[in-house]
C-alpha cells in the first residue's frame, strides 16, 4: 500500500482527526470519520486518500476502490493512488482494469504490479519485461528480482533465474524464502551441488525450519551423502511432535538403499492412532514391498492429495500393475507424468531426441573416413561400457557384474558427459590430435576416480544412454568393450513411461508415450549407425534370457571379457544389499530374486501401446522379438 500525494499541508479538523485515528491504527475510526465528512467537504481529496488507505488496511478493497477512482479522476498523475487502485482491483479479481492502470509504466511500483498480473496470467514474456522495467527504475527492488527469478524459471531460462535470485539474496541476505526459491530452481535444473550450498546457507538462517531440513536432506541424498541425508531427516523428525514430511523422505531413502528393516522400524515408530492421513503413503509402500498388494491398494486409496502427486500416482500405478489391473495402472502412470510435466517446464532449446537426431545427421561415411588413427599409449586400460536404453536390464546386469572381483562398476556417473563438455566449440572428433585425445582420456579417468573407481581394476562404465555416443567412445577408447543390454522394445518404452524419473533433459522424454517411442527410435538409430561406421567390439545381453537362465547368458559374456567364472555373479541379491544406493528407477527390484513377470508385460497393455507400436515394430523385428519364443 502506497501513501498518496493528495494530502495538503492545510487540513480541516475532520481530516486531521481521521489521520490521527489512522496513525493510531484505528482504521475503522479513520474510515468512518473520513467517509462521514465527505458528504459536505469542499476539498474531498484528502478525505478520500485517508478513507482509501484505512479501507485497504482493513482488507476492504471494494470499499477503497470508489475513493481511489475518484482520486485518480481528480489527479491522473497520482501514481501512488494508481498503484493502490491497481492492487485493489487485483484483490477483487478485476485484473484487466488493474492492467489498464499500469501497462507499460516505468515507475518501479507500477511496473512491478504489471509484472505480477502478467505472471499470474502465465504471460511470462510480458512479466519479464515488466519486472525488468521495475528493476531499471530501482536496482534494489527486492520483490521484482525475486519474482523475475521465479518467472524466468517457469519459462525455462534457468541461468537467468539463478542470476536474478542470487541478486535478490545479495540485496536481502536474510530472506529465507528467496533461498528456497533458488533451491527449487536448482533442483529443476538438476544442479545438486549448487543446491546443497544454497540450502546449507538457508539452514544457517533457520536451523530448525522443517522445510529447510527436509529439502537439505533430499539434496544430501541426491549427491550421495547418505549419512548426512539420514541424520538431517532424523533431526527434522525430532523437531516434529508427530508425523511430518521428513518421515516420507527418510522412508524413501531407506527404500532406495534397500534397507527394508529400517523402513519397517521407521513405520513402526509412528503412532498410527495419531498419525495424519499422509502416513498411509508409507504404510502402502511397505505393504507393496511385502507383497501385500490388496492391503497396499486399500491403504493407497487413503493417501490424501497433500502427498507429492508424482509419488502418489507412481505408487498407485505400481500397485495396480501388480494386481493385474492394466487400465487402472496405466491411468495412474498417465497422471504421474502429467504432474511431472506440469511441475517441470521444458528447458529452452531442442529436446533430447532432437539433439540425438541432429548429431546423427553429421555421421556420414565421409566424416568417419576423416578420422586419423589413434592408439592409446598411457597406462590405462580402455573401459567396458555397459549401455542400453533405460529399463532394458542394465541395473540388474551391473549388479551381477559387481560380483566379479576384477571389475570396478560405476553406475550412471557422468564421466563421458563431463569429458564431452571439455570439447571446444570448434573441436570435432576427426580433428582431435593424439595429444588432445590423451588429455581427454586423462580427464575421463580423473572423473572416474572422483566417483569411486579404485584406479586399478577394470572399469565398467554403466550409463544406458552412452549407446548414442559410440563415435566419441570409439575416438577416445578404441579398444573399449561395449556390452549392450537388449529387451523387447514394447516392454522398454512401457517401463520408461511407468518410471518416476527425475526429469532432466533426457528423462523428460519418457513422460509422454509417443515421445518415449520416438526417442527410443532415435537412440537406436544412433547406436546402429555408430557400430556401422566404427569397428566396435560389442556383445549383446538379452534381458529375457538373463532372468530365465542367468548363467547361460553370463558365461559367454565373462568369457568374451577374458575373465574366469565367479559364482558370485549369480548372487545378485547379496550384492544388491551390499552395494548401497541404487541410482536408477530399478532400486526397489534389484534386491528381489530373479523374476520373469516383467517379460512380455506389454501384452497386458497392448491397447494402450497401439499408437506407438508402428514406431517400435521395426526394432522388435530387427531383434527377432516378434518370433514366437
Amino acid at each position: 500500500m502506497t501513501h498518496p500525494s493528495a494530502i495538503p499541508s492545510h487540513l480541516s479538523p475532520q481530516v486531521l482527526e481521521a489521520m490521527s485515528r489512522f496513525r493510531m491504527d484505528d482504521n475503522h475510526g479513520a474510515l468512518s470519520i473520513a467517509e462521514a465528512a465527505l458528504v459536505e467537504a469542499a476539498d474531498k481529496a484528502p478525505l478520500m486518500a485517508v478513507a482509501s488507505l484505512a479501507a485497504l488496511r482493513l482488507g476492504l478493497p471494494q470499499r477503497a476502490i470508489p475513493h481511489l477512482e475518484s482520486l485518480i479522476a481528480l489527479n491522473p498523475g497520482d501514481r501512488a493512488s494508481r498503484a493502490n487502485l491497481a492492487n485493489a482491483y487485483v484483490q477483487v479479481g478485476k485484473h484487466e482494469l488493474a492492467l489498464e492502470l499500469v501497462r507499460g509504466e516505468t515507475a518501479p511500483g507500477l511496473a512491478r504490479i504489471e509484472g505480477f498480473i502478467l505472471q499470474e496470467a502465465n504471460d511470462f514474456a510480458g512479466a519479464v519485461a515488466a519486472y525488468r522495467r521495475a528493476i531499471a527504475g530501482d536496482p534494489n527492488d527486492l520483490s521484482s528480482w525475486n519474482n523475475l527469478g521465479n518467472v524466468l524459471s517457469a519459462s525455462g531460462d534457468v541461468d537467468g533465474a539463478i542470476e536474478a535470485l542470487e541478486r535478490a539474496i545479495s540485496i536481502a541476505p536474510g530472506e529465507l524464502r528467496i533461498y528456497l526459491n533458488l533451491a527449487e530452481v536448482l533442483k529443476e535444473a538438476d544442479r545438486p551441488e549448487a543446491r546443497l550450498r544454497v540450502l546449507t546457507d538457508a539452514r544457517k538462517l533457520a536451523p530448525e525450519d522443517q522445510q529447510v531440513l527436509v529439502e537439505l536432506g533430499m539434496t544430501y541424498a541426491r549427491v550421495d551423502d547418505l549419512d548426512s541425508a539420514i541424520s538431517t531427516m532424523k533431526h527434522a523428525i525430532n523437531l516434529s511432535p508427530g508425523f511430518c514430511d521428513a518421515h516420507i523422505e527418510l522412508g524413501m531413502i531407506y527404500e532406495n538403499l534397500n534397507r527394508v528393516e529400517e523402513l519397517t522400524e521407521l513405520v513402526g515408530s509412528v503412532d498410527q492412532t495419531k498419525a495424519p492421513a499422509e502416513f498411509a503413503f508409507l504404510l502402502a509402500w511397505q505393504a507393496r514391498r511385502e507383497g501385500r498388494f490388496e492391503d497396499a491398494a486399500e491403504l493407497a486409496s487413503r493417501i490424501p492429495e497433500t502427498v507429492h502427486p508424482r509419488r502418489r500416482f507412481h505408487l498407485i500405478g505400481g500397485i495396480e500393475d501388480r494386481r493385474g489391473n492394466a487400465n487402472e495402472a496405466f491411468a495412474a502412470f498417465e497422471q504421474m507424468n502429467r504432474e511431472a510435466i506440469d511441475s517441470s517446464p521444458p528447458p529452452i532449446g531442442p529436446t533430447y531426441r532432437e539433439e540425438v537426431t541432429s548429431d546423427l545427421a553429421k555421421w556420414t561415411d565421409e566424416w568417419a573416413r576423416e578420422w586419423p588413427p589413434f592408439e592409446p599409449s598411457d597406462q590405462y586400460r580402455d573401459p567396458v561400457f555397459l549401455v542400453g536404453f533405460p529399463r532394458s536390464g542394465t541395473t540388474l546386469l551391473d549388479t551381477m557384474l559387481m560380483g566379479q572381483g576384477e571389475l570396478s562398476v560405476l553406475e550412471e556417473r557422468p564421466m563421458m558427459a563431463r569429458t564431452i563438455r571439455q570439447l571446444g566449440e570448434n573441436e570435432d572428433l576427426p580433428s582431435l590430435t593424439p595429444e588432445r585425445v590423451h588429455e581427454l582420456r586423462e580427464m575421463y579417468f580423473t572423473y572416474a576416480r572422483e566417483f569411486g573407481w579404485d584406479g586399478t581394476r577394470w572399469l565398467v562404465d554403466k550409463h544406458p544412454l552412452n549407446m548414442e555416443r559410440v563415435p566419441t567412445i570409439h575416438r577416445l577408447f578404441p579398444n573399449a568393450r561395449v556390452i549392450l543390454a537388449e529387451r523387447h522394445p514394447y516392454d522398454v518404452v512401457l517401463s520408461c513411461f511407468m518410471a518416476n524419473f527425475q526429469l532432466n533433459l533426457a528423462m523428460r522424454s519418457f513422460a509422454d508415450l509417443e515421445e518415449a517411442a520416438r526417442t527410443y527410435d532415435a537412440v537406436w538409430r544412433a547406436w546402429q549407425r555408430g557400430i556401422e561406421l566404427f569397428p566396435v567390439d560389442w556383445r549383446a545381453v538379452r534381458y529375457e534370457r538373463l532372468v530365465a537362465d542367468p548363467r547361460a547368458e553370463l558365461e559367454p559374456l565373462v568369457s568374451w571379457l577374458g575373465l574366469g567364472w565367479n559364482d558370485r555373479l549369480l548372487d545378485h541379491t547379496t550384492t544388491a544389499r551390499e552395494r548401497g544406493r541404487v541410482r536408477t528407477a530399478s532400486y526397489s527390484q534389484i534386491g528381489e530374486s530373479l523374476y520373469i513377470r516383467a517379460t512380455d508385460r506389454w501384452k497386458r497393455y497392448a491397447e494402450h501401446l497401439k499408437p506407438v507400436i508402428p514406431i517400435l515394430r521395426p526394432w522388435a523385428e530387427k531383434m527377432d522379438y516378434l518370433q514366437e519364443r
